[in-house]
């Protein structure tokens, strides 16, 4: 149902738009700090990390196991913070997802880019939107260059066009996005819950298959034999 109800808002949209812009004009777009090493965790360290893995399929950032790590003060310009927009620039996929809670000392390491939007002009949920719809993605994908691992530049990310709305309806778009992501969540959990529950009952039938096969032993009769009787039986 949301799913229909956010399809319709796209097609609102369009008789909403007040403005094409390109990406570059309301929000700047800075590039993941590059580390010559592994970046390795550190139990003491200072700085958090945000790298590829921390990026889940619900559009969020998942800071839950994210790492820190043993790191010279990053610049004021390097660190990431609320409202962010954190973008793939590499690999299969270049969708991106929103840094939705407060953080300190927390740098974006690259391939990754972090995209901060001018909240005067665009609403950063709208913007996430924006960047991971189909028109969207086939841009970006037609500016991905590479061989092996097909990357897509900055200044790629710079040039995406974005119809903008009134602020207004962008809030309205964001908002049944965001509906539309916490419907697909609660479904895949319950999915998850139900292939639990299945899977529990199938290891029950299994375990009770074995123990009736178990008491079930060839050559004795279901009627267990007295020592006398057994002994009778014998003389016979």
């Amino acid at each position: 149902m949301f799913y229909i109800r956010l399809m319709l808002t796209v097609i609102e949209l369009q008789s909403f738009v007040e403005m094409i812009l390109k990406l570059k004009d309301v929000a700047t777009v800075s590039s993941g700090v590059t580390f010559r090493s592994r970046i390795e965790a550190s139990k003491d360290g200072s700085v958090r990390v945000i790298q590829m893995k921390d990026l889940g399929d619900d559009n969020f950032v998942h800071l839950s196991e994210s790492i820190h790590i043993d790191h010279t003060k990053p610049k004021s310009n390097q660190l990431a913070k609320l409202g962010d927009i954190i973008f793939r620039s590499r690999g299969q996929t270049n969708t991106a997802a929103l840094l939705n809670e407060d953080v300190e000392s927390t740098i974006v390491a690259a391939p990754l880019f972090r995209v901060r939007p001018d909240v005067k002009k665009v609403v950063p949920e709208f913007l996430l939107w924006w960047i991971n719809q189909p028109s969207s993605q086939s841009y970006l994908a037609s500016r991905s260059k590479g061989t092996m691992v097909k990357m897509v530049s900055k200044q790629g990310l710079e040039d995406l066009e974005v119809n903008l709305p009134s602020l207004g309806q962008q809030k309205k778009v964001a908002e049944f996005f965001s509906l539309s992501m916490r419907e697909q969540q609660l479904l895949e959990e319950i999915k998850n819950r139900k292939a639990i529950y299945t899977q529990g009952i199938l290891m029950q039938m299994a375990s009770e298959s074995r123990q009736t096969a178990s008491n079930k032993k060839p050559g004795f009769d279901a009627v267990t034999s007295t020592p006398g009787q057994t002994q009778s039986r014998a003389r016979n």
